[in-house]
């Protein structure tokens, strides 16, 4: 028996044939394919505030649990597709906290991550509907391949988690008083310059459509470089965000690049934001190395360190450093890893506030 898959898309309808590749790929007759992917990964958490310790099983937040699909529609010497994906809706890293955690299992409008459209060609690509602004990604670019246990986006750990001062709850959480500024998913158009030498242009405008209440305008440029040969692989990427807003606008300024010295596996990854508008800068340092220490897959180590300025209140200081390690099992699709991280905040205001630490052993499984 022939199993059939029906698949609806926007001026779409596949009628997915019974070729099935390992990749989860599905073929139509006409040469349109529909890819399923997906991953899970949840992980261990362990935060320290200075004076309780608090334990649970999560998602983890610096890569979600996530499930999508791609269809490619044959165009002649263009392409055409179109992407959805949402996050499981399972409670991360990034929101557990010293408060009422609420339920494990809570599906939200705003996990839906990417829906979506791309018409590219020599031209370069077009983007329309719910997806990556110009700048997403710009400020973490990170080929450490450690990102899974810590990377410049350090609130993904342990973000909702508050600084104490003496006993008590300050109301300053880690995402207050780290943040990389990179760019977010919104509602937007995005146009991607063909690629030159390695270069890319990337500009967007969008609107925050899964937010009620954000009646603000999105706009952003960014440039990107790639390169890879038989003894570097670097990449880069340099991008400007602004937002029109009755409560006034906003800029930020964000940068990354990220190299590897292939013989050695020898790796550095740097980072810097600037919110322009007196609501922080920050500079982010990894060093690392990659390679085989065992036949299943390969081996990432790292270390870290984050500094930044002027969050939360104008003075302020925030530090944090951080070891990570990853593992791939290239037979199962899975990477298991380990993650410690200690967050210092200085808030410049007379207050003594405890160091903050989050473990998180986990792994990920990908499809």
């Amino acid at each position: 028996m022939k199993t059939k898959i029906m698949i609806v898309a926007p001026g779409l309808c596949l009628a997915a044939m019974p070729v099935w590749s390992e990749d989860l790929t599905f073929t139509h007759p006409t040469g349109a394919t529909a890819t399923f992917y997906g991953q899970l990964n949840m992980t261990y958490q362990r935060v320290d505030d200075g004076v309780q310790s608090y334990d649970e099983f999560v998602d983890n937040g610096n890569s979600i649990s996530r499930l999508g699909f791609w269809i490619d529609v044959p165009m002649g010497e263009n392409k055409l597709r179109f992407n959805i994906e949402t996050g499981l809706g399972f409670r991360s890293t990034s929101e557990t906290s010293q408060h009422d955690d609420g339920d494990w299992i809570d599906w939200q409008r705003t996990d839906l991550r990417k829906f979506e459209g791309v018409y590219s060609g020599n031209f370069g690509a077009i983007w329309l509907g719910q997806g990556s602004m110009a700048t997403d990604g710009v400020a973490e670019i990170d080929n450490s391949g450690t990102s899974l246990a810590g990377y410049v986006n350090l609130p993904d750990a342990a973000g909702s988690y508050e600084f104490r001062d003496a006993d008590a709850l300050s109301g300053i959480s880690v995402g207050d008083a780290f943040k990389d500024f990179d760019g977010a998913r919104r509602f937007r158009i995005r146009y991607d310059t063909p690629k030159y030498n390695g270069f890319m242009g990337s500009a967007a405008y969008g609107e925050e459509i899964l937010v009620s209440g954000d009646d603000a305008t999105y706009y952003d440029i960014a440039l990107r470089y790639g390169y890879e040969g038989d003894v570097i692989k670097a990449d880069a990427g340099l991008g400007y965000a602004w937002k029109d807003s009755d409560d006034g606008d906003t800029e930020q300024l964000v940068a990354s690049t990220s190299v590897v010295h292939s013989p050695t596996g020898l790796n550095a990854t740097l980072a810097m934001g600037d919110g322009e508008d007196d609501s922080g800068n920050y500079g982010y340092v990894k060093l690392g190395w990659l390679g085989e220490v065992i036949a299943q897959g390969s081996t990432a180590v790292s270390i870290d360190y984050f500094e930044g300025n002027d969050y939360v209140v104008s003075g302020s200081d925030s530090k944090s450093w951080g070891v990570q390690a990853v593992q791939g099992f290239d037979d199962y699709n899975l990477e298991a890893y380990l993650g410690y991280r200690e967050y210092e905040f200085d808030g410049d205001t007379g207050a003594e506030y405890h160091d903050l630490s989050a473990l998180m052993l986990g792994a990920r499984w990908k499809f």
